[in-house]
């Protein structure tokens, strides 16, 4: 694969995130968000919602299905999405496709922040609990790939929560799901966590780079032309 990050090299810190007492008033806040609870919206044949440490996206009994492995800084994952994400997602409207979504970071330490990739995925997962929508998700999904959106590696700059918040409203995700990602606390999910539990997993396959597709237990770079071996 040319086209991927291959041999993978990351030290993982502890995924044990320690909240400062000064954080207090912001948990209150976060009490307060969760009691809201996520918005309504509008009606999706199929919800989306966190399982484990994935994303369930589509529906789960779509002929469809595949494993997908991205890393929110990664560029070769933004053209994967970016060149397919359109079809990807009129497959899991039509319900033909189903994905579990696994984030890794293993280049969040490029990232200007150096905890880009651990906030992203915070923002994907409370996008899918709080809008339990599939096309929102997605739609989430494709704003963090986007050209104009996505940080550089190594880049001056990455997106603060406030912008991550700002992509959720756009990709049609609920107040509070905006109002979590902007206090940014790893409550109920911590990102970091997420993405150490998902590299051991990449790195049990045979090609450790993103993006990467399993389907049916076999590894295809996400660069190549999946698509084509599922229904349409």
């Amino acid at each position: 694969m040319t086209s991927s990050h291959l041999g993978i090299h990351t030290e993982h810190r502890s995924t044990r995130t320690a909240i400062p007492i000064a954080l207090a008033v912001a948990l209150g806040l976060l009490a307060a968000v969760l009691v809201w609870g996520p918005g309504v919206g509008r009606a999706y044949a199929a919800e989306a919602s966190p399982a484990g440490d994935a994303l369930s996206i589509g529906d789960p009994a779509a002929p469809g299905q595949i494993d997908l492995y991205l890393d929110p800084l990664c560029p070769y994952s933004g053209k994967m999405v970016r060149e397919q994400g359109a079809e990807i997602g009129r497959r899991i409207e039509a319900g033909k496709l189903h994905i579990n979504l696994r984030l890794v970071n293993f280049l969040e330490k490029y990232s200007a922040s150096g905890t880009y990739d651990s906030r992203a995925i915070y923002a994907a997962f409370i996008v899918a609990d709080h809008s339990k929508s599939s096309d929102v998700t997605w739609q989430f999904i494709e704003q963090i790939f986007a050209a104009d959106q996505q940080p550089k590696e190594k880049g001056p700059t990455d997106l603060s929560n406030d912008q991550l918040a700002g992509l959720a409203d756009r990709a049609g995700a609920p107040p509070s799901a905006q109002d979590m990602i902007k206090l940014g606390l790893p409550v109920p999910f911590d990102g970091h966590a997420i993405a150490a539990n998902n590299l051991p997993l990449l790195r049990a396959l045979p090609d450790s780079g993103v993006p990467m597709v399993v389907i049916d237990g076999e590894s295809v770079d996400g660069n190549s032309d999946w698509l084509d071996r599922l229904p349409g």
